[in-house]
């Protein structure tokens, strides 16, 4: 019996430490911010702006502003994100899954922007009833990439 208690201790404390560790994404700023984010200094929206676009398109996406410091860019997701978020059937009549990846310029002070971005797959992309699946934190280093491309190119 106290191998039992032992046993349910220990997953019980595994459980609370990653729960810790990975935490919740609203937790010390905003989700996207904690997505992937950098920090661009002495640069206005529009140089920003124009930057983001090319590194993204230089990526295979398409788009650009959608509002004021908005951004939403996308691209077609490999066959087998489609498979596995479409099924066999769905996949082979020609169903579509995206990667969406919206990037909000947010001003900070006067001569300084945070770039983030939050990444989602898209289910159906373009159809009435698609659905967005927003990526885990865990996943945004692709994204944190591209972001650092773009700090980069500003430099």
């Amino acid at each position: 019996m106290p191998t039992i208690r032992r046993i349910t201790l220990i997953t019980v404390s595994v459980c609370l430490w990653f729960l810790a560790c990975v935490g919740c994404g609203s937790i010390g700023g905003p989700a996207s911010a904690s997505f992937a984010s950098v920090t661009i200094e002495n640069h206005s929206l529009a140089e920003i702006a124009s930057a983001t676009a090319k590194v993204f398109a230089a990526d295979g996406y398409t788009g650009g502003m959608s509002g004021t410091g908005r951004m939403i860019f996308q691209k077609g997701a490999s066959r087998a994100t489609t498979l596995s978020r479409q099924g066999l059937f769905d996949t082979h009549s020609g169903a579509q899954t995206a990667n969406r990846v919206k990037v909000d310029i947010v001003a900070m002070g006067e001569t300084g922007y945070r770039l983030q971005c939050t990444a989602y797959v898209v289910r159906d992309a373009g159809d009435l009833l698609e659905t967005e699946v927003p990526l885990a934190n865990i996943r945004s280093l692709p994204y944190q990439s591209l972001l650092n491309k773009v700090k980069k190119e500003l430099k």
